[in-house]
C-alpha cells in the first residue's frame, strides 16, 4: 500500500459527512471521478457531494485522498480570511484592546501565506462553516502565536509558521463523525480515544500539503502534549517536544479556558494569568511568560464578582475546596511515594508527574494549607473588604487545582483498566477508589447567579 493509501486509510472518509452539510449552503462539487482502491467509480465528475453519495464514500478505501477530488465554493480568500480575523477581534472587548500590538500589514501577508495552500484553504472554508467554535479557537491560536513571535523578535519565516500551524492545529476534527462532535455530555471511551487521535488526523494532512515546513506538521501533532508526559496522542515530555507544538498547546488551553470559564460571565481576558502562571512549571514552556506580558498590558480588573451579602457563603465554599484539595494531596502524595521511581512504564510516569504537578501547584498558591484558614477565618470576621477581590482569585486558582485532579483521576482509571501492571499495584486501585469516595463539596444555592457557581456548574 503506498503511503497516499495509508494516509487516506488513516484519515478515513468522515470528512465526506461534513462536506454533504457544507454543500446544503455552499455547492461542494466533485472537480474528477472518484474512485474506491478497486477502481470502482463512485463519484461522477461534476458531482454534488450530498448526502446520498456521502454515504456512499463512507463504505470504501478511496484511491486517493477525497479533499484532492473536490472543490468548495466560495473558499477563502486571503482578503476574506483577512476580515475575519478582523470581525471576531472586534467582537471581544479584550481582543479589541490588544490590537494595538497587532502589525495589520504581517497579519495580511500571513493570511496570503496561508491561502497559497489549496488543501488548508479548502479544509479551513469547511471548518468555519461545520464547527465556527472551533475556527474561532483557531483564529485566536493564530493571531495570538503571532503576537507572541513578534514580541520575542522572531523571524517573519517563524512567524509564518506559529499563523499556518495555528491556523490548521484542529483540522483534523473534520475528519470525526459530525454527531459524535456535537455529543452533548460526556464522550465514551471509545469516541474519546477518537478526539484523541485528531492531532495525528490534522498532522497527515499537513503532511499532505507540498512544501509546508516540517515544523508545522510536528507542532500541530505535539499540540495536546505537555511537558511534564501528561498529554497525548504520544505522552511525549521535555526536551523531545518543539517550540511550536507548545506554544499551541498554551494558546489552545488559554482559549478554551476565557472562551468557556471567562469570557461568558464577563471576566477579563487578564484573568488567564492566574491559570498560565500555575502551570508554568509543567505545561507550555517559554510562551507562557510571554503571554504574560501580553496580557498584562490589558487593564487590571480590582472589583470582587461576589456582592457584599454572599461574602460568606462564597467563603464556606472556598474553606470546602480548601478542605478538599487537601485531603485530595495526601492521597496521592502517598501513593507517589507507594510507586517509587525504580521503573520504566511510560504511564506509571505519567501518573507521578501529574501528581508532582498538583503537588508543586499547591504549594506555589499558598491556598492549600491552616495558615489560609485561619486567614479566611480573620477575613470573615472583621470583614476585609479590601480581601475579597484575592479570595476570588484563589477560587479561580482552585478550580484549575480541582481540574488537574479530575485528570489524574483518569489517568489513574485508565491505568488500573488497561495497563498491564496495573495487577501488581492494587494500592493504585485502592486510592483511585479513595479519591473517588471524596466529593467536592456543592456550591451553596445562594450563589446561583453569580459567574463562579456558573464556572463551577
Amino acid at each position: 500500500m503506498n503511503s497516499v493509501s495509508k494516509d487516506t486509510e488513516v484519515i478515513g472518509n468522515e470528512y465526506s459527512r461534513h462536506l454533504a452539510q457544507v454543500n446544503a449552503v455552499s455547492p461542494v462539487v466533485a472537480t474528477a471521478d472518484i474512485h474506491n482502491t478497486q477502481g470502482q467509480l463512485l463519484v461522477p465528475k461534476g458531482a454534488a457531494i450530498d448526502q446520498k453519495l456521502s454515504d456512499k464514500i463512507v463504505k470504501f478505501k478511496l484511491a486517493k485522498p477525497l479533499e484532492d477530488s473536490i472543490a468548495v465554493e466560495n473558499e477563502f480568500t486571503a482578503e476574506a480570511l483577512f476580515n475575519r480575523f478582523a470581525l471576531y477581534l472586534d467582537m471581544d472587548p479584550y481582543l479589541k484592546q490588544l490590537r494595538v500590538l497587532e502589525e495589520p500589514a504581517l497579519l495580511r501577508t500571513c493570511c496570503e501565506v496561508f491561502c497559497r495552500f489549496a488543501l488548508l484553504r479548502q479544509k479551513l472554508t469547511v471548518l468555519a462553516i461545520q464547527l465556527p467554535v472551533v475556527f474561532e479557537q483557531a483564529l485566536f491560536c493564530a493571531w495570538f502565536g503571532l503576537l507572541i513571535m513578534r514580541k520575542t523578535a522572531a523571524s517573519e519565516g517563524d512567524c509564518y509558521m506559529a499563523f499556518v500551524a495555528g491556523l490548521g492545529h484542529d483540522l483534523g476534527m473534520l475528519h470525526l463523525h459530525p454527531d459524535m462532535l456535537a455529543k452533548q455530555g460526556g464522550l465514551t471511551p471509545e469516541e474519546w480515544r477518537q478526539i484523541q487521535a485528531h492531532p495525528v488526523i490534522s498532522a497527515k494532512i499537513m503532511n499532505q500539503v507540498p512544501k509546508l515546513p516540517p515544523d508545522i506538521s510536528r507542532a500541530v501533532l505535539e499540540h495536546h502534549e505537555n511537558l511534564d508526559g501528561t498529554g497525548y496522542p504520544r505522552g511525549k515530555s521535555g526536551d523531545t517536544l518543539g517550540r511550536f507544538g507548545q506554544l499551541l498547546n498554551l494558546l489552545d488551553s488559554a482559549n478554551a479556558i476565557y472562551r468557556k470559564q471567562f469570557k461568558p460571565y464577563g471576566r477579563s481576558l487578564r484573568d488567564l494569568i492566574l491559570v498560565v502562571q500555575m502551570n508554568s512549571h509543567s505545561r507550555f514552556g517559554n510562551s507562557g511568560g510571554t503571554l504574560i506580558l501580553l496580557l498584562k498590558t490589558l487593564p487590571e480588573n480590582t472589583t470582587c464578582g461576589v456582592p457584599n451579602h454572599l461574602i460568606n457563603d462564597f467563603l464556606m465554599a472556598v474553606k470546602g475546596r480548601n478542605f478538599y484539595l487537601g485531603a485530595c494531596v495526601e492521597l496521592v502524595t502517598a501513593l507517589a511515594q507507594q510507586i517509587g521511581f525504580r521503573h520504566q512504564n511510560p504511564n506509571l510516569t505519567a501518573i507521578q508527574n501529574a501528581i508532582i504537578h498538583v503537588t508543586v501547584s499547591i504549594v506555589q498558591s499558598g491556598i492549600i494549607n491552616d495558615a489560609y484558614m485561619r486567614w479566611l477565618d480573620q477575613v470573615l470576621e472583621e470583614r476585609l473588604e479590601h480581601a475579597y477581590r484575592d479570595i476570588e482569585e484563589a477560587f479561580i486558582l482552585m478550580q484549575e487545582l480541582i481540574y488537574h485532579v479530575d485528570k489524574l483521576k483518569n489517568q489513574l482509571r485508565s491505568f488500573v483498566q488497561f495497563d498491564a501492571e496495573a495487577g501488581k499495584m492494587p494500592f493504585i486501585k485502592e486510592t483511585l477508589g479513595y479519591l473517588e469516595a471524596r466529593k467536592l463539596p456543592k456550591m451553596p444555592a445562594s450563589l446561583s447567579e453569580i459567574w463562579l457557581a456558573k464556572v463551577v456548574g
